[in-house]
């Protein structure tokens, strides 16, 4: 705080309009979509206000989380990414200019740094808020720090095996952490990559994810299931009812850097096929696994036995879902009620004052959860599933 004092204004601003919508100025929020029949638009576009609006008034005071209070808390790392990058999708749909304006003033006051590690794809989430914001202001700022990180990295071409073996090297993280050794990187990495080929015309940033994106798809992903496991050392664990654990927002992260991979590649991509086929699968492989209450379990296997209706993994397969129907992948008749069955729990999961909970701590496997539990990532994830929800609402109404 006492090194971005304009910030630490800026926090409180944003607490007292994000107060001011939650309070009156947004529309009433329905929290439950009845199962069976779409939400309004404007209880969609109310209900991920209200969680953005609780959320951004708690990025730099964040006790609630108890467990990684200072990551959470540190701009540039991967769980405060994974929020914007939520974020953005409700920045462009709401009539609110707050919320860009919010990441401006957010970026601006931080340099628009990417994370402290430079080959960490967890350290590179947040540069795709910085080139949506580039996108959109020509903000040559919020450029540089991603062209420089991955020109960087591209230059050396790390061969690292993509093997989870024990210990940390002097930046805290795995050897095989140079690469994409662990489902999580999919999300974070992945777009940040194709986007900036798109803005700059230059496919090698293009041409190194693909051959990563492969790799490690390659390597993490089980013939029999289908599934991916969240790294190396899960090939041969069992979870507590001797299942193969396969995490849920392991997956989730997966699944949803699938769908933002195919956003970021043009339309006539010669790489787009094999994406959305990848996508279709996991789909295919996802979607037999949600629980009769609408939610994953958070180990995938292990069905009605795990009883938690955690919302990060339920987020995100939502999201992939609902963005395959509004895109034409997926038959709408068919995954609808997959869809609106995890809307009703996701919208259950925002607590009256707008926390988002029952989302699973920092973890790399399935634990527990309740429902007070949140954390901003998890938030990410279901602005991510409210923008494809708002979007389908929007368009059948038509």
């Amino acid at each position: 705080m006492k090194k971005f004092k304009p910030f630490g204004r800026l926090v409180i601003a944003g607490v007292l309009l994000a107060g001011m919508s939650s309070c009156g100025l947004a529309p009433k929020a329905q929290t439950h979509s009845s199962g069976n029949e779409l939400p309004e638009a404007s209880s969609v576009m109310a209900l991920m206000e209200k969680s953005a609006n609780w959320q951004i008034a708690r990025t730099q005071h964040m006790p609630h989380v108890g467990r990684a209070q200072k990551g959470s808390e540190s701009y540039g790392r991967w769980i405060q990414g994974a929020f914007y990058v939520g974020l953005t999708e409700l920045a462009e749909r709401s009539p609110n200019p707050f919320y860009e304006t919010w990441m401006g003033y957010v970026g601006n006051a931080h340099n628009w740094k990417l994370g402290k590690v430079k080959y960490f794809a967890d350290d590179h989430v947040i540069g795709q808020m910085n080139l949506w914001y580039y996108n959109r202001h020509k903000n040559k700022a919020a450029l540089t720090p991603v062209k420089e990180t991955f020109d960087w990295l591209i230059e050396q071409n790390p061969t690292n095996s993509l093997e989870f073996i024990a210990g940390r090297n002097k930046d805290r993280v795995h050897n095989c952490q140079w690469r994409w050794c662990w489902a999580d990187a999919l999300f974070m990495g992945p777009p940040t990559f194709f986007t900036l080929s798109e803005i700059t015309g230059d496919e090698k940033y293009t041409e190194y994810a693909h051959k990563e994106f492969q790799a490690t798809v390659d390597f993490l992903r089980d013939p029999k299931t289908g599934l991916m496991f969240r790294d190396s050392r899960y090939f041969d664990k069992k979870g507590k009812y001797g299942e193969q654990i396969f995490w849920s927002r392991g997956m989730g992260w997966v699944y949803a850097g699938v769908v933002n991979s195919i956003e970021a590649l043009p339309k006539n991509h010669r790489y787009r096929p094999y994406y959305e086929d990848l996508y279709l699968q996991l789909t295919a492989a996802i979607v037999k696994h949600q629980k009769q209450d609408g939610s994953w379990p958070m180990s995938l296997l292990a069905g009605e036995k795990d009883n938690y209706p955690e919302s990060s993994g339920t987020a995100f397969y939502n999201y992939g879902l609902t963005w395959g129907v509004n895109n034409g992948l997926l038959d709408k008749n068919q995954y609808l009620p997959h869809i609106l069955k995890s809307w009703d729990i996701l919208s259950s999961s925002v607590h009256p004052d707008g926390k988002f909970g029952w989302v699973q701590g920092v973890n790399d496997k399935p634990d527990v959860v309740a429902y007070e539990d949140s954390q901003l990532y998890g938030v990410g994830a279901f602005l991510l599933a409210g923008s494809q929800m708002y979007d389908l609402v929007k368009r059948e109404a038509n």
